[in-house]
């Protein structure tokens, strides 16, 4: 009998299980496939050793901009393939160590719950059930696969297949035009690809603020992506090389590949929901701010129970559901939560909109600082992004903060921080920040709500 056992060992799972081991308890995680889920083996690590690839290499050929002659560079599609690959085992030997080193029994099968305290798991050779006082459920989610669409095509891929493919596509059309279809569409332009990306709806990640939706849609046009929003897809077909994609507007498009990258569906048929009786909501895995399903000694985190299908959320899941099955209350509303979008330049985000917030706040207070006018920014030759501040005009409270720029995804860090511990949009304009930095603008954002803008007019 284990104390906890863990299905799924994405970045919500492995973490559950090492924070569980680290309180005392005798720990399982069970794992069909790889060890570190899809964020570690086919999602967020091995996009970014693209993506930094890619950056390299466009900086590489604008180098004149910057004083630097060089000869016209070119890729290696095998060491950059190779490269990425290294890099995500590499992390993925690291959670096993992890994993061995806290005594966490780790059994490779697939697993489905037949009782509150049992898990049923298929093996390779044979099936064992596995008996805990508490499971944690995190079995992540999966790329949408629309059934229109010819997935019998070699041609036709998903993100597994495009952060493990041996090589580069000759021409690439992707689907979707939200985060994953937009840092994708940045690899591939970056890499003198032709891109080309067709999105429903009439703008880029357009459930984000606008000044985002407007940086990214520059950053693609500039890469030279062929941006088609407010556009329907009709259907695939296979050609002699690649694909035909017929649109609703009589255009068609032939690629060498094709992306589809529209979304993903939680993992939840055939782990044993239906038969405990566990609670769905919108979807998901409903739960409380414990992790807690509708049976107490059950837990689910991550993708399956979270319409914000962040790793880092995630984790902090893990942390939760893990206190908790171990007898150490703990709880989290999950309301502030950052995120980060990876294309050049990096984009984040944290809280409210300026959208949404103008409609629950009609007062809220907007204040944005360029970084034409930061003086890091100038001197890395990255003028396109700014810092944007949005928050109640009486006391200050930050509703949401926008970063836009080299090292985004770590400066929004400071707004996160910030809101979590309630402090004022004043209090963030007397910190000290180091200068010359990019986040220096995060103070300059906020001298500039207070009304005492130094460096801007």
């Amino acid at each position: 009998m284990y104390d906890v056992a863990v299905l799924g060992s994405g970045p919500g799972g492995y973490v559950a299980a090492l924070r569980a081991a680290l309180r005392g308890a005798k720990v399982c995680i069970i794992e069909k496939d790889k060890i570190g889920g899809t964020c570690l083996n086919v999602g967020c690590i091995p996009t970014k050793a693209m993506l930094h690839t890619s950056e390299l290499f466009w900086e590489i050929s604008h180098a004149k901009n910057l004083g630097i002659t060089v000869d016209a560079p070119r890729i290696d599609e095998a060491s950059f393939t190779k490269r990425t690959a290294k890099v995500v085992s590499g992390l993925s030997n690291g959670v096993g160590f992890l994993l061995k080193k806290r005594n966490v029994d780790v059994i490779m099968g697939t697993g489905t719950l037949t009782a509150p305290d049992t898990i049923s798991v298929e093996g390779k050779d044979a099936t064992r059930e596995i008996k805990a006082k508490s499971i944690i459920l995190a079995t992540g989610s999966r790329p949408a696969k629309p059934g229109f669409l010819p997935w019998d095509c070699a041609d036709l891929m998903t993100t597994d297949q495009a952060t493990t493919a041996k090589d580069l596509p000759e021409s690439v059309l992707i689907l979707g035009g939200g985060v994953i279809g937009c840092e994708f569409a940045t690899v591939y332009a970056e890499l003198g690809i032709p891109t080309t990306l067709v999105e429903m709806l009439d703008s880029l990640v357009a459930n984000l603020d606008n000044d985002i939706c407007d940086a990214i849609t520059k950053s693609l046009k500039k890469r030279k992506v062929t941006l088609m929003t407010g556009t329907k897809l009709l259907s695939i077909e296979p050609a002699k090389s690649g694909v035909i994609a017929k649109l609703e507007n009589g255009k068609e498009i032939k690629a060498a590949k094709v992306l589809v990258a529209i979304g993903r569906t939680p993992n939840l048929e055939n782990i044993g929901l239906e038969k405990l009786g566990i609670e769905l909501q919108d979807g998901i895995v409903k739960v409380n701010d414990k992790c807690q399903t509708n049976i107490a000694n059950v837990y689910a985190i991550g993708d399956m129970a979270e319409k914000m299908q962040y790793a880092h959320l995630a984790s902090r899941m893990g942390i939760i559901a893990a206190d908790n099955a171990t007898g150490h209350a703990e709880s989290d509303d999950r309301t502030i939560v950052p995120s980060g979008i990876y294309t050049h330049p990096e984009v984040a985000t944290v809280g409210l909109s300026e959208q949404d917030a103008k409609e629950k706040y009609p007062d809220a207070k907007i204040a944005k600082f360029p970084y034409a006018a930061s003086g890091m920014a100038q001197a890395y030759g990255q003028t396109d992004g700014m810092v944007k501040i949005i928050a109640e005009p009486q006391f200050g409270s930050i509703l949401g903060g926008v970063v836009i720029g080299p090292h985004a995804t770590d400066i929004i860090q400071e707004f996160t921080l910030a809101m979590k511990n309630e402090l004022t949009v004043e209090e963030l304009a007397h910190t000290i920040h180091p200068h010359p930095t990019f986040a220096e603008a995060v103070g300059e954002a906020a001298e500039i709500w207070t009304g005492l803008p130094i460096h801007t007019i």
